[in-house]
């Protein structure tokens, strides 16, 4: 370039240009935020919105929704916008926003949320194809619409009835609040100052809960909780982009959690309460100060209160349930139970709120449980480690001495059942009866300090596992059995310890008669048959405790004195092979021998997580527990053991 031409071109070039580029920029920007806005206020009105506008990640404020053209079909060009929407949430988003999970990793916790949700039973078009307040196509049969207000009305009430032991997690007050606006917003209307994707979803949710807890004799009623359940998820990722805090997020997940609780089959419960502990803990749930008491509103407070005793309660529900480490230690929280008063001092005393509070103190009760059930997890597993100054081993028997009142001290508190709404299952003394006579068993069954048990253990425990199962059988009747796999679980290995004592203690088949240890075994049998018909991935459980019990009752009625130890080194061998198949093996070079001892102590976390995969995914585990019936290991013949 000659010299003349180059200082002709330097001259063109403005000397403000810089500044003019960041005025240009920060135009531009104006403009983004501006169509962003527009955007969004088109949406709620009901005019379509892009797939891209759908899947743009969570964010909170009207700038939260990108805008841009459809995406495209191509695949190399939706894996470009996939990769520029990856960056870009890394580069906007910085790693301090509760919504995000890890350091800046540009992953939403929506999207984390969704992987934990069964979504090829879902629509395949679930974040894709764009949605309004208008009536759902009939291409979106499978999801369902509002039902008629009066029946939504009624739904709510059933929810709020307790049916099943629903946590806590969002008030009457907010249902009805949310289901009056979704109403409002599938007509048309825009309620003033609501988001409404999240009373959609709310709506949504609480009726697909509610469902569950209706019986149907034509079966109609898991379906229609399905599809209120795929309704709601078409709206949870907007539900999750418009909450105004992290505690609505968390309630979110949490009714999910409610949800697959009751149909595990559509999604992991055990993911989903993962996320729900990490979220609270990252909230600041767990611990509490004399500031957050004396500075938070009361109402704030018990919302935050209630909302982490909820994930707690999950969290050991399924830790305890599948013998894995607990999500955080109960040295590491320090929260107060709710208060059933807090809200509602002041207001009237009608009925309804009795109730409510009595359903409050009903869930402080279940959760004094399960404190009480991580310490007993606690101290039988510190037993087994390495004494050191700053964690000093339990004196075993001093501790079991003073545990033991306060369980009788719980049992003996229990709210009273007849200030409960008579369809809650809080109602039921049997449910009492089950979860109490479930921590006894866990105190005093053969567990992982390898200690052996003692005579008064044996008859304890052989005592509570009748009680257990007795209580089962009528929670079973009344269709009150909340979560199958776990249910299954539990009548299971009580019915296991049942007949272990049977054969382990004559002090316990000298006090017990022969014809009441058959009728608890049949009842134990003719349960588990119930609930594989509602659930089959316990039927080989039901295959198996039907052999181990026929040859247990053939024993007792027989000539017991005559060869015992003959007979008991071939029931040994034969409850070996048995609960060998309830075990699945990991890996090839593992231990296979089992005994009875050792299933009913650490030895059941396979047969655990069998039964929770089972439940989970139906489809994958169901046909090789069930293929167990067909072996002749599993026909209930007692000829083949003699």
């Amino acid at each position: 370039m000659s010299p003349e031409k180059a200082e002709v071109t330097f001259l063109e070039v403005p000397r403000n240009y810089v500044s003019e580029l960041e005025t240009e920029i920060e135009k531009l920007i104006r403009e983004n935020r501006e169509l962003r806005a527009k955007a969004q206020s088109t949406s709620v009105n009901g005019e379509r919105t892009t797939p891209h506008e759908h899947c743009s990640p969570d964010r909170v404020g009207p700038s939260s929704h990108s805008t841009g053209s459809p995406a495209k079909s191509d695949t190399s060009s939706n894996h470009v916008q996939d990769l520029v929407r990856g960056v870009r949430d890394i580069v906007d988003e910085p790693s301090r926003q509760p919504r995000f999970l890890g350091q800046s990793g540009g992953i939403t916790l929506a999207r984390l949320v969704v992987s934990a949700i069964r979504v090829d039973a879902l629509p395949s078009s679930l974040f894709a194809e764009p949605r309004s307040y208008k009536p759902f196509p009939s291409s979106m049969a499978a999801e369902a619409s509002l039902p008629p207000r009066h029946a939504a009305d009624h739904l709510v009430d059933v929810y709020f009835q307790y049916h099943t032991p629903h946590l806590p997690v969002v008030e009457r007050s907010r249902v009805e609040e949310a289901l009056e606006s979704a109403y409002q917003a599938m007509s048309g209307q825009q309620p003033p100052d609501r988001a409404v994707e999240r009373d959609i979803f709310l709506s949504f949710m609480v009726l697909a809960i509610a469902l569950c807890d209706v019986s149907n004799l034509a079966g109609g009623r898991p379906s229609q909780s399905e599809g209120c359940f795929r309704s709601a998820m078409s709206w949870y990722e907007k539900a999750v982009a418009s909450s105004t805090s992290d505690i609505e997020t968390l309630r979110t997940i949490l009714l999910l959690a409610q949800f697959i609780a009751l149909c595990p089959s559509r999604g992991s419960l055990w993911q989903l309460t993962g996320i729900a502990l990490r979220l609270c803990i990252d909230i600041g749930l767990h611990w509490e100060t004399e500031d957050h008491i004396a500075n938070i509103d009361p109402s704030i407070l018990y919302d935050r209160r209630r909302l982490w005793y909820s994930t707690y309660q999950f969290d050991r529900i399924l830790c305890i349930t599948l013998g894995r480490p607990l999500g955080i230690i109960d040295e590491s929280i320090r929260v107060p139970l709710p208060n059933p008063w807090a809200v509602y001092r002041g207001t009237s005393t009608s009925k309804s709120i009795e109730m409510d509070i009595h359903s409050q103190q009903a869930h402080n009760h279940m959760f004094a449980l399960s404190r009480l059930e991580s310490e007993i997890k606690h101290v039988q597993h510190s037993q087994t480690w390495a004494s050191k100054p700053g964690y000093p081993r339990a004196n075993y028997a001093v501790w079991l001495q003073d545990i033991q009142p306060r369980l009788e001290e719980w049992y003996a508190t229990i709210p009273q059942t007849n200030r409960a709404h008579p369809s809650s299952i809080f109602a039921y003394q049997a449910y009492w009866d089950y979860i109490y006579n479930n921590a006894i068993l866990l105190l005093h069954r053969p567990n992982s300090i390898g200690l052996p048990t003692s005579s008064e253990a044996r008859v304890l425990s052989f005592h509570a596992a009748c009680r257990l199962i007795e209580s089962i059988k009528t929670l079973q009747r009344e269709g009150k059995v909340h979560i199958l796999w776990k249910s299954s679980h539990d009548l299971f290995m009580a019915g296991l310890g049942i007949i272990h004592s049977l054969w382990e203690s004559k002090v316990v088949r000298e006090q017990s008669s022969v014809g009441r240890c058959i009728s608890i075994l049949q009842s134990c049998t003719s349960t588990l048959s119930a609930l594989a018909e509602s659930f089959t991935g316990v039927a080989g459980c039901r295959d198996a405790f039907d052999t181990l019990s026929s040859v247990t009752v053939d024993w007792l009625v027989g000539d017991n004195v005559v060869g015992e130890q003959d007979d008991r080194q071939r029931f040994e061998k034969q409850a070996e092979n048995l609960l060998q198949q309830l075990q699945p093996a990991r890996g090839a070079n593992e231990h296979t021998e089992i005994d009875i001892s050792g299933f009913l102590s650490t030895g059941n976390f396979l047969f655990s997580e069998m039964l929770s995969s089972a439940a989970q995914w139906p489809d994958q585990e169901d046909r090789r527990i069930t293929d167990m019936g067909s072996d002749p290991m599993f026909r209930g013949e007692s000829q083949m053991f003699y």
